[in-house]
């Protein structure tokens, strides 16, 4: 049987991507967005704002025989890490998306929360890339000048995807989205829950980005994006519950714990 998943905001560089890996591994995808979006990446595609109020009711008649939701939708020049504010539409996105999968008996429940709920320590991932002002043993890890590899050399410092220490208004509203999450779990509302802290996630899928000296140590390939979604789907039915990971990819210099109970590390 064809596994059927339904992405929200289908139309960014996240959605995109999950798309595009999860059509080629054969599941049936279903996009949903406000602008246009890139139609090889997806099954079938549906234009909601899922700021109205309708839209809840709309959404889950297109969720009827869907297994998992992948929400993404997300204002990012209304509300991001460095806008230092918070925009109330978004969080009326991700409730009317959530309780739509709540009415449909959506099984699986995928939250696209960000890395930046838990960095409010590492001044090298906000606006100002300030490496100074990051305290060890995570400045020498992110520093591209030394050789020093948390992941390797101190793996018990490694940031737990369990841990809140937002950096911004951006990464506080992801910490709201994760507790809402957790608690439908909680409250049997949705049998699995996964809150996936994502890190850097680009149209042209590169490592590095200009601008960004430290993006590396945060880079989340297509490729390890789209296969933690797939496991999850696949194996999310089987493991009810509520978890929360970093989707980041095994790069040197990486400060994030990125033990994954559906697939392991990356």
């Amino acid at each position: 049987m064809t596994e059927k998943i339904l992405i929200t905001g289908a139309e960014g560089t996240v959605g995109a991507a999950a798309g595009k890996y999860l059509t080629e591994e054969g599941f049936e995808v279903v996009g949903v967005g406000l602008e246009e979006c890139d139609e090889t990446c997806y099954t079938r595609i549906h234009s909601l704002d899922l700021t109205e109020s309708s839209s809840k009711d709309k959404l889950a008649d297109l969720l009827e025989d869907v297994d998992a939701v992948f929400h993404l939708a997300w204002n990012l020049s209304r509300e991001n890490f460095d806008t230092e504010s918070s925009w109330e539409g978004n969080m009326k996105m991700f409730e009317n998306a959530l309780e739509a999968s709540k009415e449909a008996g959506v099984d699986v429940f995928i939250n696209g929360s960000s890395i930046h709920a838990g960095t409010g320590d590492i001044s090298a991932y906000t606006k100002d890339s300030s490496l100074e002002e990051t305290p060890q043993p995570y400045r020498k890890s992110i520093d591209p000048e030394t050789s020093f590899d948390l992941r390797k050399q101190k793996p018990s410092k490694l940031l737990d995807p369990r841990a809140e220490n937002p950096d911004s208004p951006y990464g506080e509203s992801k910490i709201e989205t994760e507790h809402k999450t957790r608690e439908a779990v909680q409250q049997d509302e949705i049998e699995t829950g996964v809150s996936i802290r994502i890190g850097g996630v680009n149209s042209e899928d590169q490592e590095t980005q200009e601008g960004e000296p430290y993006y590396s140590t945060l880079y989340l390939s297509h490729k390890d994006l789209g296969r933690t979604v797939k496991h999850i789907v696949e194996k999310g039915e089987d493991m009810n519950g509520y978890y929360q990971i970093y989707g980041v990819s095994d790069n040197k210099g990486r400060v994030f714990d990125i033990e994954n109970p559906f697939i392991g590390e990356h």
